[in-house]
């Protein structure tokens, strides 16, 4: 089958390399040379008088280079011509000791300032490497956040004197000292090829007129990143990534929205399905898309669930991959802030899992792991392999769950109660999964996971069974999008793929599915897996906890994670239809739709 990337006589772009064309790695980086010196200068000079000095700075330059080619229906609509460049300073200091700093801490009186007023240790650079100039920036910034560090540890310790009791963990953790050179990497891209295949893709919509809105949307960048901090840490680090994003939206008789929506990521053009296999997937999604026009809605079901090949990931990494990472309240002048923040938390992502370490939250025959040192799976690329983590940690195994049992969380370098030192898993805002490996003792065959499913359903009363293949929902990002679209078109929310599995083998697709309870607890009462594992892999947004502790990543990107997991056969979960009211579909049909 061709792929996509055949040659074509058209310019070539290497999208990361020509940002650090000037940098041969080491002593000759400008930038870092730069960094570095500014850091001494600031750790010897920097005191107010009879103030305290910094016992830590931090130091991060990030490079990012992007380019964006959408279409529909075969058309252009958008393309970004020569990449975007971008570069974000980020300063990090800390004032008082390991013990007590001005980390971990909020006043209200920041939301007067915006976004600045949280974000301040983050500033746009220039893109030259100027030696004067990048020096400059970093002192302009330093000399802010180290006024600000003294306001904040100053009402830290007077918010803390308000109250009794409590316990007592540190504010930072010390790790020890990395040194990691990373080469700098490039994709190699030509703007026509990208042009030409996402027409290509979006063109397959063009058959299919009852779908209202369909896209192909190819977003490539590298983020390149310089750290370097007063504990004698320093790493550089690139980060490519492709992504190749196919959304679809269409509408039932009775007004319900129908959408679905796939992601391929990859580190190179290599990692990448050929054009044929993707095509032939939006030719798979658009067919059913058609069919779920007409398809019955559900009954209220309450029984077995099969989450099957990728799914299974999914829906791992979005109910319990944010709660596997520790998160860390932060002190307030205002009580009630702590409160809302907590409640915040919970609502949108999940309680985490700190009190649970100990306690058994899957059944004894899962065990789950995280490491983001595994690079492939099956000749696939793991999209959440790094060597050291944002914080200059050097990255390893941790075994999160055995047998059932939670052992640790994933950290930074901010301590919580149970997990007081960093697993070196801050990427982004926080603490996040890397490379998660889901291993199970109770493994079937395809086909008697199924005959199980049948089963356990027939023991309940049921005439049928449900397979989900797709969950729709995504990362905790795309339910942010989802939350967004329903309240401008009304969106459903309603899962992508779902199907009633009947005894004789057949299927039959359901439309408006959406599931009515799926806690975490549910994920104990898992009967059996399956015996072939699947990759899948999405953005996650991290739990926000370090936008009170610092590190931010300067780039912004949310970071992608990968989940490799057999098929899961849930006990029992809650289905129901999607409620109502939906959109007026429209008046008219699409013209694609006249001969």
């Amino acid at each position: 089958m061709q792929s996509w990337k055949a040659l074509m006589p058209c310019k070539w772009i290497l999208l990361g390399l020509f940002m650090v064309s000037s940098l041969a790695q080491g002593q000759d980086d400008t930038v870092m040379r730069a960094m570095k010196d500014e850091l001494a200068r600031s750790m010897g000079q920097l005191q107010l008088q009879k103030m305290e000095k910094p016992y830590f700075l931090a130091y991060r330059a990030q490079d990012m280079v992007q380019q964006e080619i959408s279409a529909t229906l075969g058309s252009l609509t958008t393309s970004s011509g020569d990449p975007f460049r971008n570069r974000m300073l980020g300063v990090e200091l800390r004032v008082g000791d390991y013990t007590l700093d001005n980390s971990n801490f909020f006043s209200l009186q920041r939301l007067r300032g915006g976004a600045g007023g949280m974000l301040g240790g983050i500033e746009q650079g220039s893109l030259d490497d100027n030696y004067a100039q990048i020096r400059r920036e970093f002192w302009i910034a330093t000399d802010r956040q180290y006024k600000r560090a003294l306001e904040d540890l100053s009402a830290k310790k007077a918010a803390l004197k308000m109250r009794n009791g409590g316990e007592t963990v540190a504010d930072f953790s010390k790790e020890l000292t990395v040194n990691i050179t990373g080469s700098s990497m490039a994709i190699p891209l030509r703007p026509c090829d990208m042009e030409s295949f996402a027409r290509e893709l979006s063109a397959v919509f063009r058959t299919v007129p009852e779908i209202d809105r369909s896209s192909v949307t190819v977003n490539c960048r590298n983020i390149y990143t310089r750290y370097v901090n007063s504990e004698g840490t320093s790493f550089t680090r690139s980060e490519p990534l492709i992504k190749v994003q196919v959304s679809a939206r269409t509408h039932a008789a009775d007004g319900l929205p129908i959408s679905n929506t796939f992601t391929v990521y990859g580190h190179s053009v290599a990692d990448l399905s050929s054009k044929g296999d993707l095509l032939k997937r939006v030719q798979q999604m658009s067919a059913l898309m058609r069919k779920l026009r007409s398809a019955d809605y559900p009954e209220n079901y309450n029984g077995p669930v099969l989450f099957e090949g990728p799914a299974a990931g999914e829906v791992f990494l979005q109910q319990l991959g944010p709660r596997l990472a520790a998160s860390r309240t932060p002190v307030s002048d205002n009580p009630q802030f702590e409160m809302f923040f907590n409640q915040m938390l919970d609502r949108m992502i999940g309680t985490s899992f700190q009190d649970k370490l100990g306690a058994r939250i899957m059944p004894q025959f899962i065990s789950v792991r995280d490491d983001p040192t595994q690079t492939t799976f099956n000749g696939a690329s793991l999209m959440g392999s790094s060597p050291v983590d944002d914080d200059g940690v050097k990255t390893r195994e941790t075994v999160l769950i055995e047998h059932g049992i939670l052992k640790t969380l994933l950290n930074a370098r901010t301590p919580v109660r149970g997990v007081l030192q960093s697993s070196g898993s801050r990427h982004g805002w926080g603490a996040i999964p890397s490379n998660l490996f889901v291993k199970s003792e109770k493994t079937l065959p395809e086909d008697e996971l199924r005959k199980e499913l049948l089963r356990r359903a027939k023991e309940r009363g049921l005439d049928y069974a449900i397979v989900i293949r797709r969950v729709g929902g995504g990362s905790e990002a795309s339910f942010m999008e989802m939350a967004r679209e329903m309240a401008q078109a009304g969106s459903s929310g309603s899962l992508s793929e779902v199907f009633k599995l009947y005894a004789d083998g057949h299927e039959e697709p359901l439309r408006g599915v959406h599931i009515t309870e799926l806690p975490a607890e549910s994920f104990k009462e898992i009967i059996a897996t399956g015996d072939t594992p699947s990759l899948y892999s999405d953005e996650l947004v991290p739990r926000v906890g370090s936008l009170f502790t610092m590190g931010i990543s300067a780039a912004g990107e949310l970071p992608v994670v990968s989940c490799v997991s057999p098929s899961l056969l849930f006990e029992e979960v809650s289905l129901s239809k999607t409620p109502g009211p939906f959109p007026a579909k429209p008046v008219s049909p699409s013209p694609l739709a006249e001969k």
